[in-house]
């Protein structure tokens, strides 16, 4: 077939299906080499942890305790767990069992990511939390970045602009009360809506 035919029966559709998937695979490509650069620095460079660590302390200051223990209770990660179930079977009640299943494997899938790179990174957490646990990434952030995203993904088209600072505003007090306890270095938080930018878009695809 001559060229000029083949052209021409590219349509717009077909232009903007191309641009969104290399959007997108810009987007995993770019988060992947970002995380894969904070965690090879995170490993070798003392210095890298030291600016980290000087960081943090600039960014703590005296605070009401109670108020971001509250809010790192209800999003911890097995409660960020439980609201997603709850969305999930909301989705089921209204017949879309698809994106019910698949609300549940993206978050599912970025907490087992995340488990397994607290496990491979092993990363101490600051002085002052004597948590057993690994610091990096961070658990609480790692849970709600994903689910804003799956409900933004969800619900955003619908909602618009209310929905983002909505869950914008929830996201950075999570992100502040990981600081203000003395939980978490800031990279941990960083690499922790990293890692979670690249599941969801890994898992989006499926979405339907």
């Amino acid at each position: 077939m001559p060229l000029p035919q083949i052209f021409a029966k590219i349509t717009k559709n077909d232009c903007e299906v191309v641009t969104m998937n290399l959007f997108w695979l810009i987007e995993l490509c770019s988060s992947a080499i970002i995380l894969l650069f904070l965690i090879y620095k995170l490993q070798t460079s003392k210095s890298f942890r030291h600016l980290d660590g000087i960081l943090k302390k600039r960014l703590t200051r005296p605070i009401n305790g109670t108020f971001w223990s509250i809010i790192e209770f209800l999003n911890a990660p097995k409660l960020i767990a439980f609201w997603d179930t709850l969305l999930a079977i909301f989705l089921f009640f209204n017949g879309s069992i698809k994106k019910g299943i698949w609300v549940l494997c993206t978050l599912a899938f970025t907490d087992l990511v995340g488990i397994f790179l607290k496990h491979t990174v092993k990363r101490k957490r600051p002085s002052e939390n004597k948590r057993p646990s690994y610091s990096f990434p961070s658990g609480h952030v790692l849970s709600i970045t994903s689910l804003s995203l799956i409900i933004w993904q969800i619900y955003g088209g619908m909602i618009g602009i209310s929905l983002f600072f909505i869950l914008f505003t929830l996201w950075c007090l999570v992100v502040f009360s990981r600081i203000m306890l003395k939980a978490h270095y800031p990279s941990d938080i960083v690499g922790a809506t990293i890692l979670s930018i690249f599941c969801f878009l890994l898992a989006q695809p499926f979405f339907s």
